[in-house]
């Protein structure tokens, strides 16, 4: 889909406000849905939407160590799966199509699943292990990284599968999956490699 038609799809959400048939609700469903407008790149949404996902994990991994509270990654990975499927559903509602290029939600959550699964794997093999982990370092968030991106993009088998449910639960599931494989993936072949 090209850069006009995601406009496009943005506008009849703003001529449904107009109208009367899109709510503010609506609108704000749309923003986050489209990851804060990451799903209108011209080229390659989900990956921008990805990258807004490891961008959300290091401002959620940083809060975690400056405030010296462990969890909050947790809790930000649930809330936004919350919130993106809620906005994932309106939005399929609203344009009236299953899974439209312009929502990117998912894969914001799919990443930041894979770079929080990657860290807490790897953190928990080693504690088990050799004691304490430090940051991961960048190897490992781009590994998890492209991990997720191929997992996304193949959908071997359950992910196609879920990809075929309805709505915004089916928008989500394949790409939290995905998320869930790439983690698991990342955290055994950093395992392997070193």
């Amino acid at each position: 889909m090209n850069m006009r038609a995601r406009v496009e799809s943005l506008a009849r959400v703003r001529r449904s406000s107009e109208g009367g048939t899109a709510s503010l609700a609506d609108r704000v469903a749309w923003w986050i849905a489209a990851g804060g407008g990451a799903g209108l790149a011209p080229i390659a949404p989900g990956t921008v939407g990805a990258l807004v996902g490891l961008g959300l994990f290091a401002l959620g991994s940083w809060f975690e160590r400056a405030l010296g509270i462990v969890g909050v990654s947790w809790s930000i990975a649930g809330v936004l799966l919350g919130i993106g499927t809620w906005a994932s559903s309106r939005v399929v509602r609203l344009l009236g199509r299953e899974d439209p290029p312009q929502i990117v939600v998912d894969e914001v959550v799919g990443q930041f699943l894979a770079l929080l699964l990657s860290v807490s794997g790897r953190a928990f093999l080693r504690g088990a292990i050799e004691g304490a982990v430090s940051w991961p370092g960048w190897g490992m968030l781009w590994a998890s990284f492209g991990l997720f991106r191929l997992f996304d993009i193949w959908k071997p088998y359950p992910i196609r599968r879920v990809e075929q449910w309805k709505g915004g639960i089916g928008v989500m599931a394949d790409d939290v999956l995905a998320g869930i494989c790439a983690g698991l993936a990342t955290v055994l072949l950093v395992e392997i490699i070193s």
